[in-house]
């Protein structure tokens, strides 16, 4: 079992019955290789100082608080990490997805090795894809207001020229009809594009990083549950919670992308009330990347043990029960209680779950490190 004399030291433990208020009360997930920050949330104190939130695998209860200042007398950090937190203490704000900008950018470095420099680099080349594809896609849909559609875009004999060329003319033909310059009518394709990519359009030919984010959440929650129905071990209760909570998340998710779908779906919002739909895609896309934080680590976790002993998925399923993501009561309101018997959970978690570094120590276990830096380079 993990001695955490050094945390117990410099750091306060909070309840873990109860959800957080907020998402910045929850804090957000960072993927760093400092093996015991692996599994931290980070978030501002009341004074706007960094601490981090990390799950109390002994007794499976509570949250350690730990002030960033703190840190070095508990263990000691890779360098990959102290270069992402100063990255990301650079940034203006912290939301999910500037967060995950920084952590590629650093990761492309060659920092945690070329596997995951190479990963880092694919992914933003996708997202750079993505986003002209996504663009493309909300200028078709304004074709559609003078009766032109993709294909009249993308005919045989018709060069990129050529369908450039036609597409700014159908466009200015669109900001004409409502008086605005062709200009600012494709910044504004533009910068609802930029807004609206992590998620991608519901009429996009390939789903938005979210969107399959989503899609691999909704896996996880039925392959748990029905595991926990056939295991049979103490464990099992364990696999239930982790697929409700999956599934809780998973309601919320849809719930978002049904309003976030419907503002898309008419392109004169585009031209008559560009800033109340940017207002309106920037709220939802912001919360279903708030939803999802912290579970595309969960999920490669699960993925990676789906053909392994029974004791090694019960092992792994106790400590996801410890680091599931909490929908904050301003999402959800507190359902999570009311369909979970904490007091069996915790009990539970104190019996599956397992210490990964001697934190007393503070020493860093290199081969934990090493398969840390493996997991970036499969990570999306």
């Amino acid at each position: 079992m993990t001695d955490e004399s050094g945390i117990a030291r410099n750091a306060r433990l909070v309840s873990g019955d109860q959800q957080p208020a907020t998402f910045q009360e929850r804090g957000i997930s960072i993927p760093f290789t400092t093996p015991l920050l692996s599994q931290a949330r980070l978030r501002r104190d009341g004074d706007n100082r960094f601490e981090f939130l990390l799950p109390n695998f002994t007794t499976g209860r509570g949250n350690y608080v730990i002030p960033m200042k703190g840190l070095s007398s508990v263990m000691t950090l890779t360098v990959h990490d102290r270069i992402l937190f100063e990255q990301i203490e650079a940034l203006e704000s912290h939301s999910p997805e500037q967060v995950r900008r920084a952590v590629l950018d650093v990761q492309a470095t060659g920092i945690c090795g070329p596997d995951a420099a190479a990963r880092a680099a694919e992914l933003l080349e996708l997202d750079s894809q993505y986003l002209v594809l996504t663009q493309f896609i909300l200028v078709t849909e304004l074709l559609k207001l003078v009766g032109i559609g993709a294909a009249d875009l993308l005919r045989p004999e018709m060069t990129p020229d050529d369908s450039k060329r036609l597409a700014r003319q159908a466009l200015a033909k669109v900001a004409g009809m409502v008086g605005i310059a062709p200009d600012e009518l494709a910044g504004r394709v533009d910068d609802l594009g930029v807004v609206v990519a992590p998620v991608g359009l519901s009429q996009c030919p390939r789903p938005g990083r979210l969107r399959i984010l989503n899609i691999r959440l909704e896996a996880f929650g039925t392959e748990l549950a029905e595991w926990a129905e056939l295991d049979g071990s103490e464990a099992a209760p364990l696999g239930a919670y982790c697929a409700t909570v999956a599934r809780q998340t998973l309601a919320q998710v849809q719930q978002r992308l049904g309003r976030l779908d419907a503002a898309c779906r008419d392109p004169m919002q585009i031209v008559h009330d560009a800033p109340r739909l940017r207002k309106e895609i920037t709220d939802q896309v912001g919360r279903i990347a708030w939803l999802l934080d912290g579970w595309d680590f969960l999920l490669i976790l699960w993925e990676n043990v789906r053909n392994a002993s029974p004791s090694a998925k019960r092992e792994l399923v106790g400590e996801l029960s410890c680091l599931l993501p909490a929908i904050p009561r301003e999402e959800i309101g507190p359902v999570l209680t009311a369909t979970a018997d904490i007091e069996t959970i915790n009990r539970l978690q104190r019996r599956w779950v397992r210490g990964n570094q001697d934190m007393g120590a503070g020493v860093l276990d290199l081969e934990a490190v090493m398969r840390l830096e493996a997991l970036k380079a499969v990570m999306a």
